[in-house]
């Protein structure tokens, strides 16, 4: 007898820890990673986490994504595609319209599992617009080599873009640019700067040799044009000539 009330008390303490939930499980959730400022018809990888939900005890995630805007030709996906795994990860390529605008990366993720489903969406805003080239030519009239000088490049006192020229050698030239997509910038004048720094300093000193120079590009409206073969078929270019002084300070021996 004290043997069978052992066991009906351990019985009844297995009967009395509780089971999992629905309702306690990790709420089922989709995260969009990928470029958000892209060219017309280019191409570019995305990747979606989805998490959560009944899927997460040997279930199944499945995704569907697709584009969505007023102005989607030449875009891709158009119609919905659909992806499933175990894992939660995915990835995938996405094709930009043909003309600029703003789109939306629209996904549907689904959470299954042991006879149960859960569904979230999220979505990603991406701009698409023509790339702004940017260049300048720097000539260096001095009698040494010019070391490791850093280009910046500036429209409207923002830094769109810089690079670092390894050696441009004494009454030698070379050419630098950007490109970067213009997101929201407004139709019209636009200055552009170039600074180039020969000490690394972050600080532009004329008397150094080092420059200083500013111009300006108008932007034009959207355009309507596609563009070919994933191409930029217009650039809107700012092409910048200036003398750089290589006058470079010397290092005491000591």
């Amino acid at each position: 007898m004290r043997a069978l009330a052992l066991l009906l008390a351990a019985l009844a303490v297995l009967v009395a820890v509780p089971l999992p939930s629905a309702d306690a499980q990790e709420a089922v959730s989709a995260v969009i990673t990928g470029p958000t400022a892209v060219a017309p018809s280019s191409t570019h990888a995305y990747a979606v986490t989805v998490t959560g939900g009944p899927a997460e005890v040997n279930g199944t995630f499945e995704l569907s994504y697709v584009l969505r805007g007023d102005a989607l030709q030449g875009g891709d996906p158009q119609i919905a595609r659909t992806l499933a795994n175990r894992e939660g990860q995915f990835s995938f390529n996405v094709t930009a319209p043909e003309v600029e605008g703003a789109v939306q990366l629209y996904v549907k993720a689904t959470s299954s599992g042991e006879g149960a489903n859960a569904t979230t969406e999220a979505l990603l805003t991406i701009d698409v617009a023509r790339p702004v080239d940017l260049r300048a030519t720097l000539r260096n009239n001095g009698a040494a080599a010019a070391l490791n000088v850093t280009v910046i490049f500036y429209v409207d006192g923002r830094v769109v873009g810089n690079m670092t020229v390894a050696r441009i050698e004494a009454g030698g030239s070379v050419e630098v640019n950007v490109s970067y997509i213009p997101v929201g910038l407004a139709v019209g004048r636009h200055v552009v700067k170039v600074t180039a720094d020969l000490d690394g300093d972050g600080t532009i000193n004329p008397d150094a040799g080092e420059l200083l120079v500013s111009g300006f590009f108008y932007k034009s409206e959207h355009s309507t044009v596609p563009a070919i073969l994933g191409t930029i078929t217009v650039i809107i270019l700012a092409v910048l000539v200036f003398v750089l002084l290589a006058i470079r300070r010397q290092r005491r021996q000591g």
